[in-house]
């Protein structure tokens, strides 16, 4: 690949990242706006999408965190691993949506909402949507329940400590960012979140794919 085609399919992944960030804001505009929750939405729906420093962030997942991770306790450990998870399942798919994005031939524009709809149709995979899906609602529920137990405050400061002679700190900041990012959220608060984003998700889900049957229905 040229470095103008490695240019443009950069390109055209942040703007498939930038669509579906805007879709999330408008899905859940009111949690974007309520002080409680704004940083817990930003993060899981916002910053996840736009990790800074996501090529060293992505190295350490694949290389130096493997050599590691049995020194690690089980609850961090777990938590990074679902983070990885997610982050490289939906770089998967951003990345392929954006190839599908330049074989229609982007002329580099925005997406209207509409147009990105139709491109999330047209690439389909609807199994690794309800599995991204399934890990981005793990996610949210693990983290909150770490969060709100009385021992979770004395837990981070060691763990970032060993995170840091392990030479994963970006890793674990990921996992410090998303436990303060829930921490003032009401239990009230969380739970309609969470039965919100996992209706309308679903929701978009269905309609994206109507003829499609989920995995979830495949098994039962």
């Amino acid at each position: 690949m040229s470095s103008f085609e490695e240019h443009k399919l950069k390109q055209a992944k942040i703007e498939v990242v930038r669509a579906q960030v805007e879709r999330f804001r408008k899905f859940y505009a009111d949690y974007f706006h309520l002080e409680e929750t704004i940083s817990m939405v930003e993060y899981f729906f916002e910053t996840i999408y736009n990790l800074d420093g996501k090529e060293a962030w992505m190295h350490l997942a694949l290389d130096t965190y493997q050599r590691v991770k049995g020194m690690m306790k089980e609850t961090t450990r777990a938590n990074l691993e679902t983070l990885i998870e997610l982050n490289n399942l939906t770089d998967q798919l951003d990345g392929e949506m954006a190839k599908l994005l330049i074989e229609r031939d982007w002329d580099g524009r925005k997406l209207a909402r509409e147009e990105y709809d139709e491109l999330y149709r047209a690439y389909g995979h609807r199994e690794e949507r309800e599995k991204q899906l399934e890990i981005v609602l793990h996610n949210l529920r693990t983290f909150y329940e770490l969060a709100h137990k009385p021992i979770a405050a004395y837990l981070i400061r060691p763990a970032r400590f060993m995170a840091s002679l392990l030479g994963v700190s970006l890793l674990f900041d990921s996992v410090e960012k998303a436990y303060n990012a829930v921490l003032p959220v009401s239990p009230e608060i969380f739970v309609s979140f969470i039965e919100q984003v996992e209706q309308r998700e679903w929701e978009y889900l269905n309609a994206a794919f109507p003829s499609e049957t989920s995995a979830k229905e495949s098994e039962s």
